[in-house]
């Protein structure tokens, strides 16, 4: 590895320099920090598409076809789809599979 040597700048300058870079790469490149004593709300959790499926025990097509029909709310980043945790919690208040009885069962 190659070492750098810094030559006319003293050690207090060079830690300078360095806060300076380092507050620069923080503020211009973090994502955005909720306010110090702010909780996030618990239905604000991001699920993928696949984890949605899974907490709502459908398939993922199921999950791409009540987003198209608008059943379900989704967001996007990126190119990635995003649903919120709330609104697969409601989804699934609203969908719950019944149990059906089956045919051919005794006949009286």
């Amino acid at each position: 590895m190659p070492a750098i040597i810094p030559v006319g700048v003293d050690y207090t300058q060079l830690l300078e320099d360095f806060r300076a870079l380092i507050r620069h790469e923080l503020n211009h490149h973090a994502p955005p920090v909720a306010p110090t004593g702010a909780i996030p709300a618990l239905g604000d959790e991001l699920l993928t598409l696949r984890e949605a499926a899974q907490v709502l025990d459908v398939t993922v097509q199921t999950v791409h076809d009540w987003k198209r029909r608008g059943l379900l709310k989704y967001h996007k980043l990126g190119s990635r789809t995003y649903i919120k945790k709330a609104d697969v919690l409601t989804a699934l208040s609203g969908h719950q599979r019944s149990v059906k009885s089956g045919k051919g069962g005794p006949r009286g």
